[in-house]
């Protein structure tokens, strides 16, 4: 999405009496933003956005960080209603509090581990504020009907986006992952959380009356590693040109996103919450063994030949579990493994190229 078209959307909401809430981390409960009349924005990577970030953050910081500086600072962004600031990073929590504009931030505190006893608790203690904080904000009132209604909803989008990568199990697989990742980055733009799962669910089954273009031959990749949308753009690109196939993104914007579901039969929603947003795969936990373990299941589910784990500079918390990831892929699932350290820019393309190519090729 480009910046354009982000104010568009924000000023067609606004038209339609919705308000716009913005928010860069899975770990925001969409649940809550839904019952509350949000359209809620989760923006990966905008293009074209004004380069805020150089003249305030250190130049060797995470190029997501950078973005999420010069999206919220961005003019296009100025009519948003809410900005959910998540404490996933320090890098992140810190460039929140440099906005020019803190009236419209909400400071929304992650867990930082998955086992401890206080986590779900915390959670739910997170998910009571940001309700009344709304609430007090914008002079609505939330119900816990309103937050389920919300949950089945958003409940059938994520199985959405599961039904449409679960195409890729097919040998071959039944489409390219450049096509799958640009399918999905564009639904993720419609307001509506009904239109969003409608619009998954029909481009699926469009794929599926189609016949494969990617060959048998195509080397099987799971994708996995840091998110942010101009890099897969470049990633998938090389992959894809250089005999292979992504079949799997264990990432924030799909799998990580779409695995977790909303008990809407508790009679505790905020219990529901909990559970559900503690079952995320993410790197700041500490220790991070969900990620591991959805990557041996996905390694099985989608028959794969090799894994991809793409890194961006200075992202401490994927870079340095690289480590840990190589050896697990090498010593547990006996699956090559390749890591790419990048960032937003074209300057390495040649090289990544280069390297991608013999990886692929290694596989054949």
């Amino acid at each position: 999405m480009n910046r354009e078209k982000l104010q568009e959307l924000i000023q067609n909401c606004h038209a339609d009496g919705r308000k716009t809430a913005v928010s860069f981390c899975s770990y925001i409960p969409q649940e809550i933003l839904e019952a509350a009349g949000f359209y809620s924005l989760r923006l990966p990577y905008i293009d074209g956005v004004k380069d805020s970030a150089s003249g305030t953050l250190p130049k060797n910081l995470c190029p997501i960080v950078k973005n999420c500086c010069n999206i919220c600072e961005d003019a296009s962004l100025s009519d948003a209603s809410l900005i959910l600031a998540e404490t996933s990073c320090d890098g992140k929590k810190k460039m929140y509090e440099l906005l020019s504009h803190p009236e419209r931030v909400y400071f929304y505190q992650a867990p930082q581990g998955a086992d401890r006893e206080y986590v779900k608790p915390l959670i739910q203690s997170e998910c009571r504020y940001l309700v009344k904080e709304l609430e007090k904000r914008f002079g609505i009132a939330l119900s816990e009907e309103q937050i389920r209604t919300a949950g089945e909803l958003l409940n059938s989008e994520r199985e959405s986006i599961l039904e449409l990568m679960e195409i890729q199990r097919q040998i071959p697989p039944a489409a390219w992952g450049t096509d799958i990742f640009r399918i999905l980055e564009e639904h993720r733009a419609i307001p509506d959380v009904k239109e969003r799962t409608r619009a998954n669910r029909a481009a699926r089954e469009l794929l599926l009356s189609r016949k494969s273009s990617v060959p048998k031959s195509a080397a099987r990749i799971l994708i996995t590693g840091c998110p942010l949308s101009a890099v897969y753009d470049k990633i998938l690109n090389i992959i894809e040109k250089s005999g292979g196939a992504v079949v799997c993104f264990e990432t924030c914007e799909v799998v990580k996103y779409a695995m977790r579901h909303f008990d809407t039969e508790n009679q505790d929603v905020f219990a529901a919450l909990a559970d559900c947003y503690q079952n995320t795969a993410c790197a700041i936990m500490s220790p991070n063994d969900r990620r591991f373990s959805l990557i041996r299941r996905l390694c099985s589910d989608y028959q794969v030949d090799g894994i991809l784990d793409v890194t961006l500079q200075t992202c401490h918390s994927y870079t340095v579990e690289r480590d840990k990831m190589r050896r697990f892929c090498k010593d547990t699932l006996h699956i090559p493994y390749m890591s790419a350290e990048t960032d937003d820019s074209d300057s390495d393309t040649g090289q990544l190229r280069t390297r991608i190519a013999a990886f692929i090729e290694m596989l054949a």
